[in-house]
């Protein structure tokens, strides 16, 4: 071996072990600080917008729920305790979205909204029985008895005024 081949092998680009060991080590600090301000910044994978229906203060359970954020729609069934639980792409429903929740079983309903708080959005409503009558029936019935209520009594001014 020659006297300067260490020598020779550290000249032509051959590292010690000492520099190979330090060389790792900072390669695992900046690639690890690298990664923790990108977990740091990353924003959540998902949306969850989760309650409990209730009617007089009791769960409904198989109420269908149906919620809607950012333009898109999500549905899902009460279970025995009630609750309901949607998930979002975050990108579908971001942070500080409005969020609008519709609860239905039979004729029974409520809405509630609310503002989408990070990763889960809780929102609880109760349902109750509002029976909404048919106001295009009931409008038309009205109209037309006004009207005619009308024509009666201009006809029988009329028939008043030509006696005089």
């Amino acid at each position: 071996m020659h006297p300067y081949s260490e020598t020779l092998k550290y000249k032509q680009g051959w590292f010690s072990m000492k520099q190979k060991l330090i060389l790792g080590l900072l390669a695992v600090v900046v690639a690890s600080t690298g990664l923790v301000s990108g977990i740091a910044n990353a924003t959540p994978p998902q949306s969850d917008v989760t309650g409990v229906i209730t009617e007089n203060q009791v769960a409904v359970a198989g109420a269908t729920v149906t919620v809607l954020c950012n333009g898109h729609t999500e549905v899902d069934t009460t279970d025995a305790q009630g609750a309901y639980l949607v998930t979002y792409p975050s990108t579908d429903c971001p942070f500080g979205t409005t969020v609008k929740v519709t609860a239905k079983k039979g004729s029974k309903s409520g809405i509630a909204s609310g503002t989408v708080q990070g990763i889960t959005t809780k929102l609880n409503l109760a349902i109750v029985n509002v029976s909404i009558p048919e106001y295009g029936l009931i409008g038309g019935i009205l109209a037309g008895t006004t009207g005619i209520g009308m024509i009666a009594l201009m006809r029988r001014r009329q028939q008043q005024n030509s006696q005089f």
